[in-house]
């Protein structure tokens, strides 16, 4: 009897462990109808997801099928009826939950990396990345393993939808290559490869592949200093997105309040800035002419003074602020403007 027992007691057990399912309810649906498909691609090396408490039970994450690829493929035919000629990737890198305990409870962590590409002539085109890193405190989150799982569909479902209108890299990858695409892309873009062309870029792919807008040009005073961008027909009462201007073969990134020059280490392109230069306060703008509202394409329409930039408050804190090398986004420091 004692042999029948104790395994009893175990199956009995095991079952009662608690499982918080990810539904993948979300639309993904592409407006556009130019998708024919969406793949899974799971570079995952553990397939578990991880633990989280709720009220101090345990609950495994988990997908709602273990059958990934087909689970992801019927969702996409389910939003999408009409479709189109583009073949769609998803690559889940990393996605892991835990625990971490506090003094008077613990609070659930999610680290999720994924990326999207689409196919063409049997090579994929990098489209978007997404890295989240991500607390679920119990005083926030009434069911802390629901919002999470909610969470982690969103985020799939919002990745998948943005990468519909994404336009991509122009840099080609094997799918041998898939695996190690940040390094193996970065090293084939033109910006990496050589001497910066000079040019207005209204964005970060024009800038990546070395393209600099026909359009807009460099305005420049009498002495030389760039005080801005107009367009090339001598027009300039417009607003427009300016990613980063080059003169005489040096750099610049537009952030709300100046142009800062753009350097290179091991690591890649950076700038050195304080967190006001980056999010300034309403008070603090520093573009002459620009309000608040037209801060964001403020270069194209107001002056701006490199000299000035130079002068840097010496009250604040400065940081290396690392410039991916895949989206243009910041990579912000730990402890980023905290002393704020």
């Amino acid at each position: 009897m004692k042999k029948i027992f104790f395994p009893v007691l175990f199956s009995v057990f095991a079952s009662a462990q608690k499982n918080q399912l990810i539904e993948l309810r979300n639309s993904i649906k592409d407006k556009g109808h130019i998708a024919k498909s969406l793949t899974l691609i799971d570079l995952r090396e553990d397939k578990n997801i991880g633990t989280v408490s709720h009220r101090e039970e345990p609950y495994e994450l988990k997908f709602e099928s273990e059958d990934l690829g087909k689970l992801f493929a019927d969702w996409f035919s389910e939003n999408n009826k009409e479709q189109g000629s583009i073949e769609y990737f998803l690559i889940i890198e990393s996605l892991k939950a835990n625990d971490i305990p506090t003094e008077r409870s613990v609070t659930g962590h999610l680290e999720m990396k994924m990326a999207t590409f689409l196919k063409r002539n049997n090579t994929y085109y990098f489209l978007k990345k997404s890295k989240i890193s991500k607390d679920y405190a119990p005083k926030d989150h009434a069911y802390v393993t629901r919002v999470m799982a909610a969470g982690i569909s969103a985020q799939i479902a919002n990745i998948i939808k943005d990468s519909y209108d994404e336009k991509g890299l122009n840099v080609p990858v094997s799918e041998t290559e898939l695996g190690n695409y940040e390094k193996i892309i970065s090293e084939r873009l033109p910006v990496y490869s050589g001497p910066f062309t000079d040019g207005v870029y209204a964005d970060y792919k024009s800038f990546a592949e070395q393209k600099p807008d026909k359009e807009l040009v460099v305005k420049k005073n009498p002495e030389g200093t760039i005080k801005g961008v107009k367009r090339a027909d001598g027009y300039d009462n417009f607003k427009r997105d300016v990613f980063a201007v080059v003169d005489n073969g040096i750099a610049y990134k537009r952030t709300p309040v100046s142009l800062i020059e753009i350097e290179k280490d091991n690591e890649g392109f950076f700038i050195t800035a304080s967190a006001e230069e980056i999010f300034p306060p309403d008070n603090t703008l520093l573009i002459a002419g620009a309000s608040n509202a037209g801060a964001i394409g403020g270069l194209v329409a107001a002056v701006i003074d490199i000299t000035a930039a130079k002068i840097r408050r010496q009250n604040a804190k400065y940081y290396r602020i690392g410039i991916d090398a895949l989206t243009g986004e910041y990579i912000l420091p730990e402890g980023f403007g905290k002393s704020r």
